[in-house]
């Protein structure tokens, strides 16, 4: 699954968004080839929207996590309101999420807890 295929599978789902993004972290994570993971990203993700400039920041991130570069397109995307990936109803959990959400999902205006990719 490409991110730009994750994007639409996880709006097809919506509000159940997580398992399309949770499929496309372990496909990445899987994936042990600069090539393999190449063709993942490939296909450019051209909107800003909420699920947008989640899987934009999910893909920096990965990249951070395995130090390289992540595609030029990512940077251009993100959502144009604040968009916390889990129900935030309370104002001490947003300002929480506010805080501690990693740099690729905040500069996105996404707002994740800081263990958002990590997986049991």
């Amino acid at each position: 699954m490409t991110a730009a295929e994750c994007v639409r599978e996880a709006q097809a789902a919506w509000p159940d968004f997580q398992l399309a993004v949770n499929v496309f972290v372990d496909e990445f994570r899987r994936s042990s080839d600069q090539q393999k993971r190449a063709a993942l990203l490939c296909d450019p993700i051209t909107t800003d929207g909420p699920i947008e400039g989640l899987v934009a920041a999910v893909v920096s991130a990965l990249c951070r996590e395995v130090g390289h570069e992540p595609p030029s397109w990512v940077s251009g995307v993100a959502s144009p309101e604040p968009f916390f990936a889990f129900p935030a109803r309370s104002f001490a959990l947003r300002v929480l999420l506010l805080l501690e959400s990693p740099p690729p999902f905040r500069t996105r205006n996404v707002f994740v807890p800081e263990s958002y990719l990590s997986r049991a």
